[in-house]
């Protein structure tokens, strides 16, 4: 990723933890979580699908193969593959624009996010990225603790889960749920490949 974001660290037993692989309720926090969420009059079977498909804006035809996904995990490991193809590098100004979008989006659309944030209204979210992304997640500082989920410390950007917080304490609209606008990058997609 090109900008500088600041990492931090996190006690474990003093944050609330999550990832696809959670299994003790957290998993919902993840992008991989299974969910219908609408956007742009579209049905998407996650924010990660979400996610993926705002990053090829313009590109319709693979935003296409990407719908076709059955699962988050294929959608992420598709649109890998597609990024790569088609030149289009990490951004994180941009990125983080587009999964704050998909993120508030299943605010809106997911009742048991919405509901697991309002019941931990003081809590930080760590996506705890034992496969070594530090860039999304945090990772143990300890890896004789890797696996671990109450004791050590995690380091890292934490992206996921501080967007999650933002979206968590944004003023939302008279009917409680988030306001939807439209990230200006959508409109600058092209610019951002390497071959463009």
């Amino acid at each position: 990723m090109s900008e500088t974001i600041k990492e931090f660290r996190y006690e474990k037993s003093g944050v609330i933890l999550f990832n696809s692989y959670s299994k003790i309720g957290t998993e919902v926090l993840s992008n991989l979580h299974v969910c219908r969420l609408e956007y742009e009059g579209r049905i998407f079977h996650s924010s990660e699908q979400l996610f993926y498909w705002l990053r090829f804006y313009g590109y319709p035809e693979y935003q296409e193969e990407l719908m076709k996904c059955e699962t988050p995990k294929e959608v992420k490991k598709k649109g890998e593959r597609y990024m790569k193809k088609l030149g289009i590098t990490d951004h994180i100004v941009r990125d983080v624009q587009l999964l704050r979008l998909a993120i508030r989006v299943k605010y809106n659309c997911c009742k048991e996010f919405r509901s697991f944030l309002e019941r931990h209204p003081n809590n930080f979210y760590v996506e705890y990225a034992w496969w070594g992304d530090n860039e999304y997640g945090c990772v143990d500082e300890d890896g004789r603790l890797k696996y671990d989920w109450n004791q050590g410390i995690v380091r890292g950007k934490n992206v996921c889960g501080r967007i999650i917080k933002g979206i968590q304490n944004e003023q939302k609209d008279e009917n409680g749920m988030c306001i939807i606008t439209r990230p200006e990058c959508l409109d600058t997609m092209r610019p951002l490949t390497l071959f463009s």
